[in-house]
């Protein structure tokens, strides 16, 4: 229903497990090369809800992919005897930056449990979205 902002991998290295960021996931191909790419990420989780936050930092350390998810999720049972969890509104917003400071920046809600197809609100931006 919703994607994943960050993959995880086993390190051979260090015995730890890196976030890696998919950062291109939802850009238009045509736009990888134009928009400036990020060398490291942040990623700030909310334990208390799932919601998450992705930034990723040029190498002059300046913010240059940005990613925000909010999953709000609700009790639903059939039989009113077992209960799960399901998401029932979906928020994220991506942005890239382009070498001349203003963001491309992709915007989705998903209201409901229908696994049909969101298109993304794009547009262009002169600050990273917040």
């Amino acid at each position: 229903m919703f994607q994943t902002l960050y993959r995880t991998e086993h390190s051979a290295c260090h015995g730890q497990r890196p976030r890696r960021v998919a950062w291109t996931e939802e850009l238009p191909p045509d736009l990888i090369g134009v928009v400036v790419p990020p060398v490291r990420f942040d990623i700030e989780q909310d334990h208390h809800i799932v919601a998450d936050r992705s930034l990723g930092l040029d190498a002059q350390g300046q913010a240059c992919f940005c990613a925000f998810r909010y999953v709000q999720t609700a009790l639903r049972s059939e039989d009113d005897e077992f209960f799960y969890e399901t998401p029932v509104y979906i928020e994220t917003v991506t942005a890239w930056r382009l070498p001349d400071r203003r963001w491309i920046t992709s915007h989705k809600v998903v209201r409901g449990a229908g696994g049909g197809a969101v298109v993304p609100q794009i547009s262009l931006c002169e600050g990273m979205p917040r």
